[in-house]
């Protein structure tokens, strides 16, 4: 067998080198002031979304995608005034689009979304959170915060270590009454809502 020249061998390994960079998700990101202690709104089309506390004074979004074509196409909108801020993320590709949305840790939350995942972790405030087919997770380390809370899912499971509640099947729902000031709610039609409670 003959030896393989070495200026083969380089672009070979040049090859697979731009073959393997081709896999990696592509990145962008939108970001705008808004002040601790505000409410903000998301209106989010389907994909993977982790919404966490960052910056006490902003709002910041990287998202990404497969390719660039599919980056190109996304769009995503932040409009804030001194309370309020409406989070507009659309025209997400059909699989492999993930988004993390960083609030100021002490912010009020209302999401949408009609096929996908929501994860809110590091975030202090009331939550309302629903999507039509998925997964809502939501870390809740310190359970008393809350007053009013109330899941329901028309088909799928409720896991809620927060409030010692674990149900499945059709048509499940809890409803209670705590000491805090904050709300909860969360509403799948179907799929799976995680409230955890601390580790």
């Amino acid at each position: 067998m003959r030896p393989i020249a070495p200026a083969l061998l380089f672009f070979v390994f040049l090859g697979s080198r731009l073959a393997v960079g081709q896999q990696n998700p592509l990145e962008a990101q939108v970001q705008e002031k808004f002040a601790p202690g505000g409410f903000v709104r998301l209106h989010l089309s389907p994909g993977g979304y982790k919404i966490i506390g960052g910056d006490a004074n902003g709002i910041l979004i990287t998202y990404t995608t497969r390719n660039p074509e599919d980056l190109k196409r996304v769009k995503v909108k932040i409009r804030a005034d001194a309370s309020t801020a409406d989070v507009y993320v659309s025209e997400t590709p059909h699989n492999n689009f993930q988004a993390t949305i960083e609030v100021p840790p002490r912010s009020d939350l209302r999401a949408r979304m009609v096929a996908g995942e929501i994860v809110i972790d590091g975030v202090e405030g009331s939550k309302d959170v629903e999507v039509d087919f998925g997964r809502i997770e939501v870390k809740i380390p310190k359970p008393q915060e809350y007053g009013h809370r109330d899941a329901s899912v028309r088909a799928g499971s409720i896991e809620a270590s927060a409030f010692d509640v674990s149900k499945g099947g059709l048509f499940r729902s809890f409803e209670q009454s705590g000491p805090g000031k904050y709300r909860l709610h969360t509403h799948i039609a179907t799929g799976e809502i995680s409230l955890r409670g601390p580790q």
